[in-house]
């Protein structure tokens, strides 16, 4: 019925001239779909905390969660601060009421959803540390005004005043624990989507902040799509310095730049980054930076207003395929390209320059339709960001359906289903075990290796049903 509404809205404004704005397809996109997809919590029980502490538990539980945010977080216990960062009296010149901040520590199987507009996490960094299949999606992010060290590097201060619990990022994903063995140290598996991150855009707090998004070590198959990144200086990077040469793999599409003083829109080192119809909009400085031996295909993105929004360092050899992208008003280009308005440029430094190749190909990795280069200042001002979620995409975490049993006696694990559906068993860690057909309806698996893992049911590309499974 509900089809059959849409299609004659559709004609009615067919026939009259009119345009009806659709909901673009918000669903999972690029590397994150690859080798497993990214199911996050959907295995766990959902959840929607009121407190910080609730909140804490259950994002640093070992435990697969769906967690609904529905209002904004801090921590909780007030303080002021100068425009430093630094703590002072609430009689102090300049003083600023502020809260405490916090870094949660998020462990594997998680989704974090925003539901509606109101999702904040305010003054709360995560820090995703040799971690796996996580979803953050809808979820607003800001370290604005935390309190925080001066000591040569701001460290965010705990609610002592004294110890420092971390950078102040609003989202770190890195794999660089020395407690595990080094062969484990990989954070895989993660989707961020529809979030907003901000700070403040100026000189004087260039270095007040760390990244919006962070990326360094060995991270693979994550996908960043529909944020927005507004009102800070360095925004986000993929890699650390020239010695974290782990080939990262990342799909940013999208996301809407905007007004960011400084850099790194982001600054990709190594590793393989598909960068596509991202909107980036009134950045006064540094842009996209292809750096030392990154590989970047860089697709239907619109650069508006920007000081120099593609550029690399050709001694580092970072290399990019640029297709159907368009400038407008930016100051400094890439040697092949001009501004649509006619506004006077300048070529890039042969020393800013970048090598005109890449090593991947998306379209051969995963399938995804981009917008037409023209149309995206719309779509992303339009789409992007928290609250333009449809209000069904809690249904996003998803029960097993009734029709639908997955269940394990000991060490067999037993499917019934409609026959042409596909089983994919992971561990806990991502990693694909096997995959099966399901046929005749029905499938008994004996599965020889005691441990927790994920079963996820799919057919046609679409997923029906995931959950936990004990062997003991």
């Amino acid at each position: 019925m509900k089809k059959t509404i849409l299609a004659f809205l559709f004609a009615l404004a067919a026939m009259f001239g009119m345009t009806v704005a659709q909901t673009p397809d918000f669903s999972m996109i690029g590397y994150a779909t690859l080798n497993g997809g990214t199911t996050g919590g959907a295995a766990g029980q959902t959840v929607t905390p009121t407190t910080f502490e609730e909140l804490k538990q259950y994002v640093e539980s070992e435990l697969p969660y769906a967690i609904l945010i529905t209002k904004e977080f801090t921590t909780g216990v007030s303080t002021f601060v100068d425009e430093t960062g630094s703590i002072v009296d609430a009689t102090d010149a300049g003083a600023r009421p502020t809260t405490f901040g916090a870094i949660l520590k998020v462990k594997s199987n998680k989704t974090l959803l925003g539901v509606g507009s109101d999702a904040f996490f305010n003054r709360i960094g995560l820090v995703v540390q040799c971690q796996s299949n996580i979803i953050i999606r809808n979820i607003k992010f800001t370290m604005k005004d935390v309190p925080a060290t001066r000591d040569g590097e701001y460290k965010i201060l705990d609610t002592d005043g004294v110890t420092t619990v971390g950078d102040p990022d609003c989202i770190g994903i890195q794999a660089d624990a020395e407690s595990i063995p080094e062969a484990q140290r990989i954070s895989q598996h993660i989707w961020v989507d529809h979030c907003e991150f901000y700070n403040e855009a100026d000189a004087y707090h260039k270095d007040r902040y760390d990244g919006l998004l962070d990326v360094k070590n060995d991270v693979r198959n994550m996908t960043v799509s529909w944020c927005v990144f507004h009102d800070h200086s360095k925004a986000m990077l993929s890699g650390k310095g020239n010695s974290d040469e782990y080939n990262r793999t990342v799909t940013y599409h999208h996301n809407w730049f905007h007004n960011i003083y400084g850099s790194r829109l982001p600054l990709l080192r190594y590793g393989q980054h598909h960068y596509y119809n991202n909107l980036m909009e009134n950045c006064d400085g540094d842009g996209l930076n292809l750096r030392i031996e990154t590989n970047a295909y860089i697709e239907g993105c619109y650069f508006l207003n920007c000081k120099k929004p593609i550029f690399g360092k050709l001694s580092e050899g970072g290399q990019a395929l640029l297709v159907d992208n368009l400038f407008s008003g930016c100051g400094k280009l890439p040697a092949e390209c001009t501004n649509l308005d006619g506004a006077d440029f300048e070529y890039l430094k042969e020393s800013e320059e970048f090598n005109r190749a890449c090593n991947f190909t998306p379209s051969e990795l995963y399938s995804y339709t981009p917008d037409e280069t023209t149309e995206v200042p719309d779509i992303v001002r339009q789409w992007a960001g928290v609250g333009k979620l449809p209000e069904e995409t809690v249904d996003v975490i998803m029960p097993t359906k009734e029709e639908t049993k997955i269940y394990n006696s000991g060490n067999v694990l037993t499917v019934e289903s409609d026959a042409g559906a596909k089983l994919h068993l992971f561990t806990v860690n991502g990693q694909k075990v096997a995959d099966y057909m399901v046929e005749g309806g029905r499938i008994d698996i004996r599965i020889d290796v005691a441990g927790c893992y994920i079963a996820m049911l799919e057919q046609d590309g679409k997923q029906l049903a995931t959950t936990k499974i004990l062997v003991p």
